[in-house]
C-alpha cells in the first residue's frame, strides 16, 4: 500500500508535531503489543500474532469439504463487515458467502430459497451465527428462523452450526449444551475490531481464502503503525491528517473508493470511524457530543451523481481517494461499433481508463485547492486487504487519543437495543 500527503494539506512540520503529541501514546501501544495477549483496550493489535490462528484453521478444515457450496453469516456490524468487505472484494468465489445482517423478509426468503432450492443436502452449507453477548436481537432472531425454516427439508441442522461468542457468553453455554460447535471471541476485542479473529478469519478460511496473506498484511500494519518515524507510520499519519482538517471545519470524512469491489470496504471503515469516535463525552466524562461524520463514494459512478457538490458545494469534507494500481484485464476494441464519440478510446485497458478517471479527479481537487489523501493499493488481494483493515484499526486507535475520547465503547447504541426489547416486551 501506498500513501501520499503531497496533496493533504499538512506540512511535514505538522506530522512532526503531531507524532511528538502522539508519542506517549505510540509507545502504549508498542507496549501492548510487546507484552501481547489480551488484558488492554488495544489487544486487537495482537490477533494478527496470535497462535488462535492454528485452532481457527483447523475447525475451518474440517468443514471445508469438496460438498461445501455455501457459508451463511448471521452477524452484524463488525459481526460481519468486515469478513463481506474481503468476500465482496475478491475475485476467488469457490464457496458463495451469504450475509444475513439485517432483519428483513425479503432477504431471509432470498438466502432461504438459495439454501433449499439450489441445494442437495445439509452438508453443503454452513451456517455461522455470531454475537459476542447471544443478546444481539437481529442475530438472535435471524439464526432462530433459518433453523426453524431448514428443518422440514434438512431435518436437525445443529451440526452444520458454528456459534462465535465470547467464552461464557449465554450464547456459548447454550451452544455447548447443545453440542453445537463454539468458538471464542478475546473479551476485550469490541465487534469493529474483530476481523483477525475467529469473528472474520474462520468464515473466510471454510470459504477458501488466504487468511495466511490476510494476517500477513495485517502484522507489517501492525509493525508499521507502531513505528516513530512518520514517513512510515501510515496510521499515525492518516489520523493526524483526518484530525487536522476536522479542526478546520472539514468534519466529514469521504472515502473515494475508485473500485467498486472495494464497497464493502468502505462500509466497514464508515462503521470503524462512527462508532471509535462520535461521543457524548470525552476521556474526562465532559458533555462533548464530538465526531467526524464518514462517508463512501465510489468511482467513477459517485462523479455522476455526487461530484457537483463534492466539487461546487461547502469545503466540509476531507477526502481519502483510494485506488488500486492499473492490470489490463479487459480492453475496448480498435475497431469500434460506434466510433468517433470518445477519442482515444480504442485498445486501451478499463484498468487504464479507471487511471485516467482517478488522474482527473486528482487533478480537479488540487486545482480546487481542496485536500485529499492519496491511497493505492498494489492489488486487490488478501495481503493488501489485510494490510488496509489493520493500517485503519491503529489509525483509529491515534485518531480517538487526538479527539479524546473512548476508541473502543459505543454507550450510545444500547439505547436503541434496550427501547426495541421494552417494545419486543410489550
Amino acid at each position: 500500500m501506498i500513501i501520499s500527503t503531497k496533496n493533504s494539506g499538512i506540512s511535514a512540520k505538522e506530522l512532526g508535531t503531531a507524532a511528538k503529541q502522539l508519542e506517549s501514546y505510540r509507545r502504549h501501544l508498542v507496549s501492548v503489543q510487546e507484552k501481547g495477549g489480551f488484558d488492554d483496550l488495544e489487544c486487537s493489535i495482537n490477533l494478527p500474532f496470535s497462535t488462535h490462528l492454528d485452532a481457527i484453521l483447523e475447525k475451518a478444515e474440517a468443514y471445508r469439504t469438496k460438498q461445501l457450496k455455501m457459508v451463511v453469516v448471521i452477524g452484524i456490524g463488525g459481526s460481519n463487515l468486515g469478513t463481506q468487505a474481503v468476500y465482496d472484494a475478491l475475485p476467488q468465489k469457490s464457496v458463495e458467502m451469504l450475509f444475513l445482517d439485517t432483519v428483513s423478509s425479503a432477504r431471509f426468503s432470498l438466502v432461504l430459497e438459495k439454501l433449499t432450492k439450489h441445494l442437495k443436502n445439509k452438508k453443503q452449507f454452513l451456517i455461522v451465527s455470531i454475537s459476542k453477548s447471544g443478546g444481539t436481537t437481529e442475530t438472535m432472531a435471524n439464526t432462530e428462523a433459518l433453523l426453524s425454516a431448514l428443518k422440514k427439508p434438512y431435518g436437525d441442522i445443529r451440526d452444520r452450526l458454528v456459534v462465535i461468542s465470547d467464552d461464557g457468553s449465554k450464547f456459548s453455554e447454550a451452544a455447548k449444551k447443545q453440542k453445537i460447535d463454539h468458538l471464542g471471541m478475546q473479551t476485550k476485542v469490541g465487534g469493529r475490531y474483530s476481523v483477525f479473529s475467529a469473528v472474520g478469519l474462520f468464515p473466510l478460511a471454510v470459504a477458501g481464502f488466504n487468511v495466511h496473506k490476510l494476517v500477513e498484511g495485517a502484522r507489517a500494519a501492525v509493525e508499521d503503525g507502531l513505528l516513530g518515524d512518520t514517513t512510515q507510520n501510515h496510521a499515525l499519519v492518516s489520523a493526524h491528517t483526518t484530525y487536522a482538517h476536522a479542526k478546520k471545519g472539514r468534519s466529514i470524512h469521504n472515502t473515494f473508493l475508485f473500485a467498486p469491489e472495494l464497497e464493502s470496504l468502505g462500509k466497514w471503515y464508515r462503521q470503524l470511524m462512527g462508532e471509535s469516535i462520535g461521543k457524548e463525552k470525552d476521556l474526562d466524562g465532559r458533555i462533548v457530543h464530538t465526531g467526524i461524520t464518514p462517508i463512501v463514494s465510489i468511482g467513477s459512478t459517485d462523479l455522476h451523481s455526487m461530484a457537483q457538490l463534492y466539487f461546487g458545494g461547502p469545503d466540509d469534507k476531507f477526502t481519502n481517494i483510494v485506488s488500486v494500481q492499473a492490470s489490463a484485464h479487459v480492453s475496448i476494441p480498435s475497431k469500434l461499433v460506434f466510433p468517433n464519440m470518445v477519442e482515444h478510446l480504442p485498445r486501451k485497458s478499463l484498468d487504464e481508463l479507471m487511471s485516467a478517471i482517478v488522474g482527473g479527479v486528482t487533478a480537479t481537487y488540487q486545482k480546487l485547492k481542496q485536500p485529499f489523501l492519496s491511497i493505492e493499493l498494489e492489488a486487490v488481494s488478501e495481503k493488501e486487504l489485510g494490510y488496509y483493515l489493520q493500517f485503519r484499526m491503529v489509525e483509529m486507535m491515534y485518531l480517538a487519543q487526538l479527539m479524546h475520547v473512548n476508541a473502543f465503547d459505543q454507550p450510545a447504541v444500547e439505547g436503541y437495543k434496550a427501547e426495541t426489547k421494552k417494545r419486543l416486551f410489550k
